[in-house]
């Protein structure tokens, strides 16, 4: 059978663990499940999973050992998903030191895990040498969730005045945007407000810088590549 992926669960509470292995298999992931960190280093002795989403309070340990040791110790070129209920900055720095390429908290929905397992894949995998050019890493906008996917899979969340912001934008990359249109007949001079904050909740969580610039004179423009959905999403 022809697998999207290797995962490997760790999670101690059984009702989340078999909440995520259920959705994972029927989305088409080979899974590994443990609820340790003795029970998951075996597995990882014995298997090499794709992705290890991992759970940071253990009965035996945390997560940073496990993911110390899938780098140190076994030399795993593995993505690392840190799934856990400390939200705070101190979580996630330490969770970045030992190599965990996203940090989600436990509220996140079972198809944004998804999301950012299918992203961090696609971002480990070298790409074929007989298949095309892949094509460049892209921001989505969830306008109905009000979030914002990086291209490296973490998930920021967005107040309505930036998905306001981001939506024009990303409808029309690489075009400058007015100020006047963005504040969307707000004061224009509080714009400023709402990017700074959007660029420090982008850069708290994503290796990748915000995908958009001040345009001198005029206003603001988007220079990442947005998802084929904001590209087909046109502003009136």
């Amino acid at each position: 059978m022809q697998y999207d992926g290797h995962v490997l669960v760790v999670e101690d509470e059984p009702a989340l663990r078999i909440d995520l292995v259920d959705y994972l298999v029927a989305r088409g992931f080979r899974v590994d499940q443990a609820a340790t960190c003795r029970d998951s280093l075996a597995l990882l002795e014995r298997s090499r999973p794709d992705l290890i989403l991992l759970d940071l309070a253990l009965p035996d340990g945390n997560g940073f050992a496990v993911a110390a040791a899938a780098r140190q110790q076994y030399d795993l070129a593995v993505g690392i998903i840190m799934l856990t209920a400390f939200g705070d900055e101190t979580h996630r720095l330490a969770g970045r030191g030992v190599g965990a390429d996203i940090y989600l908290v436990k509220d996140t929905s079972l198809r944004e895990i998804e999301a950012c397992c299918r992203n961090l894949l696609r971002r480990l995998r070298p790409p074929s040498s007989t298949n095309p050019a892949p094509s460049p890493p892209a921001w989505h906008l969830d306008d109905m969730l009000w979030q914002l996917m990086t291209p490296d899979g973490s998930v920021v969340p967005l107040t309505a005045t930036e998905v306001a912001f981001l939506k024009p934008l990303m409808a029309a990359p690489h075009v400058p945007q007015k100020r006047a249109d963005l504040s969307q007949g707000g004061e224009p001079r509080n714009l400023d407000a709402v990017v700074l904050r959007l660029r420090r909740k982008i850069e708290a969580v994503s290796s990748h810088p915000p995908p958009f610039r001040a345009v001198y004179g005029s206003g603001y423009v988007f220079t990442g590549v947005p998802s084929r959905s904001e590209q087909q999403t046109r502003s009136p």
